[in-house]
């Protein structure tokens, strides 16, 4: 990192993934965001300690959801009832957590000016419509600026109809002592 430039963003190939890496050389605090892997944040760090949790072997296998990091849950939060719901009179299948955290991001937007920011975006496509009948786009913008991380998020509806959703985060934080977490 460059004294110069206290905060960067810059990509690198990790693994079979392009990794996006923010960081705020005053603070020590780093950020690591794999759009193409649901636009997860896989690891944040603060002088050199890591924050979350990451299972790699599961991020490696596209065949499997990840188990760490901050993944993305869209336009559900939980499961339904054997994966089922019926909009319109038709009747769709979504699986737990939605299809947020299992799709491409794509990244629209770098800053690092007077923070280190990543602005992400995901589009309704054919893949998505046969699940969950919206058109739609989803903003993320991961912004580090010392010791913290600030998330803004937009969403659009580019359907005729309202769009219904709910939407979470589901961090994995590194801990120790499971049984010593306070909360």
């Amino acid at each position: 990192m460059s004294k110069d430039k206290p905060f960067q963003v810059y990509a690198l190939q990790e693994q079979q993934y392009k990794t996006y890496i923010l960081s705020d050389s005053s603070a020590q605090s780093q950020l690591e965001v794999v759009p193409e892997r649901g636009g997860i944040i896989t690891s944040w760090r603060i002088q050199g300690k890591e924050l979350l949790y990451l299972d790699s072997e599961r991020f490696t296998n596209p065949q499997l959801s990840v188990r760490g990091g901050i993944p993305i849950l869209f336009p559900i939060c939980g499961n339904l009832p054997d994966n089922t719901y019926t909009s319109a009179g038709q009747q769709y299948t979504l699986k737990q957590h939605g299809i947020a955290r299992d799709l491409p991001w794509y990244v629209t937007e770098q800053e690092t000016q007077e923070n280190a920011s990543l602005t992400l975006v995901l589009n309704s496509n054919e893949e998505t419509l046969a699940v969950y009948p919206f058109n739609f786009q989803l903003a993320f913008t991961y912004q580090i600026l010392g010791n913290s991380l600030e998330v803004r998020q937009r969403y659009t509806n580019h359907s005729s109809e309202p769009m219904p959703f709910s939407i979470g985060l589901h961090p994995y934080f590194s801990v120790s002592d499971k049984l010593r977490v306070e909360v």
